[in-house]
Protein backbone atom coordinates (compact mmCIF):
# COMPACT_ATOMS: atom_id res chain seq x y z
CA UNK A 1 0.00 0.00 0.00
CA UNK A 2 1.20 3.49 -0.80
CA UNK A 3 2.24 5.77 2.02
CA UNK A 4 0.12 8.71 3.12
CA UNK A 5 2.59 11.16 1.63
CA UNK A 6 2.38 9.27 -1.69
CA UNK A 7 -1.42 9.44 -1.61
CA UNK A 8 -1.34 13.18 -0.92
CA UNK A 9 1.16 13.70 -3.73
CA UNK A 10 -1.03 11.79 -6.16
CA UNK A 11 -4.12 13.72 -5.02
CA UNK A 12 -2.26 16.97 -5.59
CA UNK A 13 -1.40 15.79 -9.09
CA UNK A 14 -5.08 15.04 -9.70
CA UNK A 15 -6.04 18.48 -8.41
CA UNK A 16 -3.53 20.16 -10.73
CA UNK A 17 -4.92 18.17 -13.65
CA UNK A 18 -8.45 19.30 -12.79
CA UNK A 19 -7.27 22.89 -12.58
CA UNK A 20 -5.62 22.59 -16.02
CA UNK A 21 -8.82 21.18 -17.53
CA UNK A 22 -10.91 23.82 -15.85
CA UNK A 23 -8.69 26.58 -17.21
CA UNK A 24 -9.06 25.07 -20.66
CA UNK A 25 -12.85 24.85 -20.41
CA UNK A 26 -13.81 28.05 -18.59
CA UNK A 27 -12.12 30.58 -16.29
CA UNK A 28 -12.91 29.91 -12.65
CA UNK A 29 -14.43 32.59 -10.52
CA UNK A 30 -13.41 33.35 -6.94
CA UNK A 31 -16.54 31.56 -5.77
CA UNK A 32 -15.50 28.44 -7.71
CA UNK A 33 -12.02 28.48 -6.06
CA UNK A 34 -13.54 28.77 -2.59
CA UNK A 35 -15.98 25.93 -3.27
CA UNK A 36 -13.17 23.78 -4.65
CA UNK A 37 -10.95 24.41 -1.61
CA UNK A 38 -13.75 23.73 0.87
CA UNK A 39 -14.88 20.43 -0.72
CA UNK A 40 -13.57 17.29 1.03
CA UNK A 41 -10.94 15.16 -0.67
CA UNK A 42 -12.82 11.97 -1.27
CA UNK A 43 -10.23 9.45 -2.40
CA UNK A 44 -10.99 6.15 -4.04
CA UNK A 45 -8.58 3.37 -5.00
CA UNK A 46 -8.84 1.90 -8.49
CA UNK A 47 -5.93 0.01 -10.09
CA UNK A 48 -3.47 2.06 -8.09
CA UNK A 49 -4.96 5.36 -9.33
CA UNK A 50 -6.23 8.01 -6.98
CA UNK A 51 -9.11 10.24 -8.11
CA UNK A 52 -10.26 13.37 -6.39
CA UNK A 53 -13.96 14.15 -6.45
CA UNK A 54 -14.64 16.92 -8.94
CA UNK A 55 -16.89 19.84 -8.12
CA UNK A 56 -18.27 19.76 -11.69
CA UNK A 57 -19.70 16.52 -12.99
CA UNK A 58 -18.99 17.25 -16.64
CA UNK A 59 -15.21 17.41 -15.92
CA UNK A 60 -15.01 13.85 -14.55
CA UNK A 61 -14.52 12.00 -17.86
CA UNK A 62 -11.67 14.27 -18.92
CA UNK A 63 -10.21 14.23 -15.41
CA UNK A 64 -10.09 10.42 -15.49
CA UNK A 65 -8.34 10.42 -18.84
CA UNK A 66 -5.79 13.01 -17.69
CA UNK A 67 -5.03 11.06 -14.47
CA UNK A 68 -4.74 7.82 -16.44
CA UNK A 69 -2.24 9.48 -18.76
CA UNK A 70 -0.05 10.23 -15.73
CA UNK A 71 0.43 6.47 -15.33
CA UNK A 72 1.15 5.85 -18.99
CA UNK A 73 -2.39 4.83 -20.02
CA UNK A 74 -3.54 6.29 -23.35
CA UNK A 75 -6.60 8.58 -23.12
CA UNK A 76 -9.90 7.21 -24.49
CA UNK A 77 -12.01 9.44 -26.71
CA UNK A 78 -15.69 9.88 -25.88
CA UNK A 79 -16.44 11.63 -29.14
CA UNK A 80 -18.40 9.88 -31.90
CA UNK A 81 -16.64 10.05 -35.22
CA UNK A 82 -18.38 11.21 -38.38
CA UNK A 83 -17.89 7.72 -39.82
CA UNK A 84 -19.89 6.21 -36.93
CA UNK A 85 -22.66 8.75 -37.42
CA UNK A 86 -22.76 7.97 -41.12
CA UNK A 87 -22.98 4.24 -40.39
CA UNK A 88 -25.87 4.79 -37.97
CA UNK A 89 -27.80 6.89 -40.49
CA UNK A 90 -27.21 4.32 -43.22
CA UNK A 91 -28.34 1.50 -40.94
CA UNK A 92 -31.52 3.36 -39.95
CA UNK A 93 -32.33 4.14 -43.60
CA UNK A 94 -31.83 0.50 -44.48
CA UNK A 95 -34.19 -0.57 -41.67
CA UNK A 96 -36.87 1.84 -42.83
CA UNK A 97 -36.48 0.62 -46.43
CA UNK A 98 -36.88 -2.98 -45.30
CA UNK A 99 -40.05 -2.27 -43.30
CA UNK A 100 -41.62 -0.20 -46.09
CA UNK A 101 -40.80 -2.95 -48.59
CA UNK A 102 -42.68 -5.47 -46.45
CA UNK A 103 -45.67 -3.18 -45.88
CA UNK A 104 -46.02 -2.19 -49.52
CA UNK A 105 -45.39 -5.70 -50.78
CA UNK A 106 -49.02 -6.74 -50.44
CA UNK A 107 -52.42 -6.06 -48.93
CA UNK A 108 -52.29 -5.62 -45.18
CA UNK A 109 -53.19 -8.81 -43.38
CA UNK A 110 -51.80 -11.70 -41.33
CA UNK A 111 -49.07 -12.38 -43.91
CA UNK A 112 -47.75 -8.81 -43.76
CA UNK A 113 -47.87 -8.80 -39.96
CA UNK A 114 -46.03 -12.13 -39.85
CA UNK A 115 -43.34 -10.81 -42.18
CA UNK A 116 -42.88 -7.75 -39.97
CA UNK A 117 -42.70 -9.90 -36.84
CA UNK A 118 -40.08 -12.20 -38.42
CA UNK A 119 -37.87 -9.33 -39.56
CA UNK A 120 -34.95 -8.12 -37.49
CA UNK A 121 -36.42 -4.62 -37.33
CA UNK A 122 -38.30 -4.32 -34.07
CA UNK A 123 -40.88 -1.48 -33.98
CA UNK A 124 -39.02 0.94 -31.78
CA UNK A 125 -40.39 4.49 -31.65
CA UNK A 126 -37.70 6.02 -33.90
CA UNK A 127 -38.33 3.37 -36.54
CA UNK A 128 -42.12 3.74 -36.33
CA UNK A 129 -41.87 7.53 -36.78
CA UNK A 130 -39.51 7.19 -39.74
CA UNK A 131 -41.77 4.60 -41.43
CA UNK A 132 -44.89 6.75 -40.92
CA UNK A 133 -43.14 9.67 -42.60
CA UNK A 134 -42.60 7.46 -45.65
CA UNK A 135 -46.14 6.10 -45.94
CA UNK A 136 -48.74 7.80 -48.12
CA UNK A 137 -51.82 5.65 -47.58
CA UNK A 138 -53.73 6.46 -44.37
CA UNK A 139 -55.25 3.02 -43.94
CA UNK A 140 -51.85 1.34 -44.23
CA UNK A 141 -50.33 3.86 -41.81
CA UNK A 142 -53.05 3.22 -39.22
CA UNK A 143 -52.63 -0.56 -39.57
CA UNK A 144 -48.87 -0.34 -39.05
CA UNK A 145 -49.33 2.11 -36.19
CA UNK A 146 -51.74 -0.22 -34.38
CA UNK A 147 -49.62 -3.32 -35.10
CA UNK A 148 -46.51 -1.65 -33.62
CA UNK A 149 -48.44 -0.75 -30.48
CA UNK A 150 -49.74 -4.31 -30.06
CA UNK A 151 -46.33 -5.82 -30.70
CA UNK A 152 -44.42 -3.70 -28.20
CA UNK A 153 -47.34 -3.44 -25.75
CA UNK A 154 -46.34 0.19 -25.26
CA UNK A 155 -48.15 3.45 -25.99
CA UNK A 156 -46.81 5.57 -28.81
CA UNK A 157 -44.98 8.82 -28.17
CA UNK A 158 -46.44 12.24 -29.16
CA UNK A 159 -44.28 12.47 -32.29
CA UNK A 160 -45.58 9.12 -33.54
CA UNK A 161 -49.19 10.24 -33.15
CA UNK A 162 -48.48 13.53 -34.90
CA UNK A 163 -46.66 11.70 -37.69
CA UNK A 164 -49.86 9.75 -38.26
CA UNK A 165 -51.82 13.01 -38.39
CA UNK A 166 -49.38 14.31 -40.99
CA UNK A 167 -50.07 11.24 -43.16
CA UNK A 168 -53.77 12.20 -43.05
CA UNK A 169 -52.97 15.79 -43.98
CA UNK A 170 -50.78 14.71 -46.89
CA UNK A 171 -53.27 12.20 -48.29
CA UNK A 172 -56.34 14.36 -47.53
CA UNK A 173 -58.06 11.35 -46.02
CA UNK A 174 -59.58 11.94 -42.60
CA UNK A 175 -61.79 8.89 -42.06
CA UNK A 176 -60.13 7.81 -38.80
CA UNK A 177 -59.21 11.28 -37.58
CA UNK A 178 -61.69 11.51 -34.71
CA UNK A 179 -60.72 8.06 -33.40
CA UNK A 180 -57.04 9.06 -33.40
CA UNK A 181 -57.82 12.31 -31.57
CA UNK A 182 -59.86 10.40 -28.99
CA UNK A 183 -56.98 7.98 -28.41
CA UNK A 184 -54.57 10.90 -28.06
CA UNK A 185 -56.88 12.49 -25.52
CA UNK A 186 -56.94 9.32 -23.42
CA UNK A 187 -53.15 9.10 -23.61
CA UNK A 188 -52.78 12.74 -22.58
CA UNK A 189 -51.14 13.67 -25.89
CA UNK A 190 -52.15 16.69 -27.96
CA UNK A 191 -51.68 17.53 -31.63
CA UNK A 192 -48.70 19.75 -32.37
CA UNK A 193 -49.51 23.23 -33.68
CA UNK A 194 -47.81 22.32 -36.94
CA UNK A 195 -50.02 19.26 -37.35
CA UNK A 196 -53.14 21.35 -36.73
CA UNK A 197 -52.08 24.03 -39.22
CA UNK A 198 -51.08 21.51 -41.89
CA UNK A 199 -54.39 19.64 -41.66
CA UNK A 200 -56.41 22.86 -42.00
CA UNK A 201 -54.22 24.09 -44.87
CA UNK A 202 -54.62 20.75 -46.62
CA UNK A 203 -58.41 20.96 -46.31
CA UNK A 204 -58.52 24.58 -47.47
CA UNK A 205 -56.38 23.91 -50.54
CA UNK A 206 -58.64 20.99 -51.45
CA UNK A 207 -61.79 23.03 -50.69
CA UNK A 208 -62.76 20.57 -47.99
CA UNK A 209 -63.99 23.29 -45.65
CA UNK A 210 -66.56 21.15 -43.87
CA UNK A 211 -63.81 18.63 -43.03
CA UNK A 212 -61.65 21.47 -41.68
CA UNK A 213 -64.51 22.75 -39.52
CA UNK A 214 -65.17 19.21 -38.28
CA UNK A 215 -61.48 18.85 -37.38
CA UNK A 216 -61.55 22.04 -35.28
CA UNK A 217 -64.77 20.93 -33.60
CA UNK A 218 -63.26 17.49 -32.87
CA UNK A 219 -60.26 19.13 -31.24
CA UNK A 220 -62.59 21.16 -29.04
CA UNK A 221 -64.59 18.02 -28.27
CA UNK A 222 -61.51 16.29 -26.85
CA UNK A 223 -60.33 19.43 -24.99
CA UNK A 224 -57.52 20.29 -27.41
CA UNK A 225 -56.62 23.88 -28.29
CA UNK A 226 -56.56 24.53 -32.07
CA UNK A 227 -53.65 26.65 -33.27
CA UNK A 228 -54.49 30.33 -33.76
CA UNK A 229 -53.11 30.48 -37.35
CA UNK A 230 -55.24 27.46 -38.30
CA UNK A 231 -58.40 29.26 -37.10
CA UNK A 232 -57.61 32.48 -38.98
CA UNK A 233 -56.82 30.60 -42.20
CA UNK A 234 -60.12 28.75 -41.94
CA UNK A 235 -62.08 31.97 -41.31
CA UNK A 236 -60.55 33.49 -44.44
CA UNK A 237 -61.46 30.42 -46.48
CA UNK A 238 -65.03 30.44 -45.13
CA UNK A 239 -65.29 34.13 -46.08
CA UNK A 240 -64.46 33.30 -49.69
CA UNK A 241 -67.09 30.56 -49.61
CA UNK A 242 -69.73 32.91 -48.11
CA UNK A 243 -70.28 30.86 -44.96
CA UNK A 244 -71.02 33.58 -42.37
CA UNK A 245 -72.60 31.28 -39.77
CA UNK A 246 -69.63 28.92 -39.72
CA UNK A 247 -67.30 31.93 -39.53
CA UNK A 248 -69.18 33.43 -36.60
CA UNK A 249 -69.24 30.12 -34.75
CA UNK A 250 -65.47 29.72 -35.20
CA UNK A 251 -64.92 33.32 -34.11
CA UNK A 252 -66.83 32.66 -30.89
CA UNK A 253 -64.84 29.45 -30.29
CA UNK A 254 -61.61 31.43 -30.56
CA UNK A 255 -62.92 33.85 -27.94
CA UNK A 256 -63.84 30.95 -25.64
CA UNK A 257 -60.28 29.63 -25.99
CA UNK A 258 -58.94 32.96 -24.78
CA UNK A 259 -57.50 34.06 -28.12
CA UNK A 260 -57.32 37.81 -28.68
CA UNK A 261 -59.61 38.28 -31.69
CA UNK A 262 -58.57 41.44 -33.53
CA UNK A 263 -60.67 43.89 -35.50
CA UNK A 264 -59.71 42.45 -38.87
CA UNK A 265 -61.38 39.12 -38.07
CA UNK A 266 -64.57 40.87 -36.96
CA UNK A 267 -64.47 43.00 -40.11
CA UNK A 268 -64.10 39.90 -42.29
CA UNK A 269 -67.14 38.24 -40.70
CA UNK A 270 -69.20 41.46 -40.80
CA UNK A 271 -68.40 41.93 -44.49
CA UNK A 272 -69.69 38.44 -45.31
CA UNK A 273 -72.90 39.03 -43.35
CA UNK A 274 -73.41 42.33 -45.20
CA UNK A 275 -72.73 40.62 -48.52
CA UNK A 276 -75.36 38.03 -47.67
CA UNK A 277 -77.86 40.83 -46.99
CA UNK A 278 -78.08 39.99 -43.29
CA UNK A 279 -77.77 43.54 -42.05
CA UNK A 280 -79.12 42.82 -38.56
CA UNK A 281 -76.45 40.16 -38.00
CA UNK A 282 -73.76 42.53 -39.27
CA UNK A 283 -74.97 45.29 -36.95
CA UNK A 284 -75.12 42.82 -34.07
CA UNK A 285 -71.51 41.94 -34.78
CA UNK A 286 -70.52 45.60 -34.69
CA UNK A 287 -72.27 45.88 -31.32
CA UNK A 288 -70.40 42.80 -30.11
CA UNK A 289 -67.14 44.46 -31.07
CA UNK A 290 -68.07 47.47 -28.98
CA UNK A 291 -68.92 45.26 -25.98
CA UNK A 292 -65.50 43.61 -26.33
CA UNK A 293 -63.83 47.04 -26.22
CA UNK A 294 -62.86 46.73 -29.87
CA UNK A 295 -63.01 49.86 -31.99
CA UNK A 296 -65.15 49.43 -35.10
CA UNK A 297 -63.39 52.09 -37.16
CA UNK A 298 -64.72 54.06 -40.07
CA UNK A 299 -63.05 51.77 -42.58
CA UNK A 300 -65.12 48.81 -41.38
CA UNK A 301 -68.34 50.83 -41.68
CA UNK A 302 -67.34 52.02 -45.14
CA UNK A 303 -66.80 48.42 -46.20
CA UNK A 304 -70.27 47.46 -44.96
CA UNK A 305 -71.85 50.44 -46.74
CA UNK A 306 -70.06 49.68 -50.00
CA UNK A 307 -70.99 46.00 -49.81
CA UNK A 308 -74.64 46.90 -49.22
CA UNK A 309 -74.58 49.24 -52.20
CA UNK A 310 -73.18 46.60 -54.52
CA UNK A 311 -76.06 44.36 -53.49
CA UNK A 312 -78.51 47.17 -54.31
CA UNK A 313 -79.71 47.37 -50.71
CA UNK A 314 -80.12 51.10 -50.10
CA UNK A 315 -81.93 50.77 -46.78
CA UNK A 316 -79.14 48.55 -45.45
CA UNK A 317 -76.53 51.10 -46.56
CA UNK A 318 -78.40 53.88 -44.77
CA UNK A 319 -78.60 51.71 -41.67
CA UNK A 320 -74.81 51.32 -41.58
CA UNK A 321 -74.45 55.06 -42.27
CA UNK A 322 -76.57 56.02 -39.26
CA UNK A 323 -74.98 53.30 -37.12
CA UNK A 324 -71.62 54.95 -37.79
CA UNK A 325 -72.91 58.25 -36.47
CA UNK A 326 -74.37 56.61 -33.36
CA UNK A 327 -70.84 55.32 -32.55
CA UNK A 328 -69.52 58.87 -32.66
CA UNK A 329 -67.80 58.47 -36.04
CA UNK A 330 -67.96 61.33 -38.53
CA UNK A 331 -68.59 60.17 -42.12
CA UNK A 332 -65.62 61.03 -44.30
CA UNK A 333 -65.41 61.70 -48.04
CA UNK A 334 -65.25 58.01 -48.82
CA UNK A 335 -68.41 57.36 -46.80
CA UNK A 336 -70.43 60.17 -48.38
CA UNK A 337 -69.21 59.53 -51.91
CA UNK A 338 -70.04 55.84 -51.56
CA UNK A 339 -73.55 56.69 -50.30
CA UNK A 340 -74.06 59.21 -53.13
CA UNK A 341 -73.13 56.55 -55.67
CA UNK A 342 -75.54 54.06 -54.07
CA UNK A 343 -78.39 56.61 -54.13
CA UNK A 344 -77.70 57.58 -57.74
CA UNK A 345 -77.74 53.97 -58.89
CA UNK A 346 -81.04 53.51 -57.06
CA UNK A 347 -82.42 56.61 -58.89
CA UNK A 348 -82.86 58.45 -55.58
CA UNK A 349 -81.34 61.69 -56.84
CA UNK A 350 -83.03 63.95 -54.30
CA UNK A 351 -81.42 62.08 -51.42
CA UNK A 352 -78.08 62.13 -53.26
CA UNK A 353 -78.27 65.91 -53.74
CA UNK A 354 -79.19 66.40 -50.08
CA UNK A 355 -76.17 64.39 -48.93
CA UNK A 356 -73.95 66.27 -51.40
CA UNK A 357 -75.13 69.61 -49.97
CA UNK A 358 -74.47 68.35 -46.43
CA UNK A 359 -70.87 67.72 -47.44
CA UNK A 360 -70.57 71.33 -48.58
CA UNK A 361 -72.32 72.65 -45.47
CA UNK A 362 -69.88 70.78 -43.27
CA UNK A 363 -67.05 72.44 -45.18
CA UNK A 364 -65.83 69.08 -46.33
CA UNK A 365 -64.98 70.04 -49.89
CA UNK A 366 -66.41 67.31 -52.14
CA UNK A 367 -63.76 65.43 -54.02
CA UNK A 368 -63.65 65.06 -57.78
CA UNK A 369 -65.09 61.58 -57.54
CA UNK A 370 -68.16 62.92 -55.69
CA UNK A 371 -68.76 65.47 -58.46
CA UNK A 372 -68.34 62.81 -61.13
CA UNK A 373 -70.74 60.53 -59.28
CA UNK A 374 -73.40 63.25 -59.20
CA UNK A 375 -72.88 64.02 -62.90
CA UNK A 376 -73.19 60.31 -63.78
CA UNK A 377 -76.34 60.13 -61.63
CA UNK A 378 -77.99 62.91 -63.64
CA UNK A 379 -76.76 61.39 -66.87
Amino acid sequence: MKSTSSVDATADEACSVEMRIDERMKPMTGRDHRRLRSSPKMLCWSSGSVLRSCSRAFLLPRLCREVSSLYGEPPKSDEISSAEISRDIHAQTRDVDDVCRIIQGGVWGPSVEAALSNSNNKPQQDLVIAVLKRLKDVKTAINYFQWAERTTDQAHCPEAYNSLLMVMAGSKRFDGLEEVLEEMSVAGIGPFNKSCIDIVNSCVKSRMLKEAVHFIESMRKFKFRPAFPACTVLIGALASADEPDLMLNLLHQMQELGYEVHVLLFATVARVFARAGRVDDALSLLGEMKSNSLYADIVLHNVCIDTSGKLGKVDMAWKFFHEMKSHGLVPDKVTCTSMIGILCRAKKLNEAVELFEQMEANRAVPCAYAYNTMIMGYG
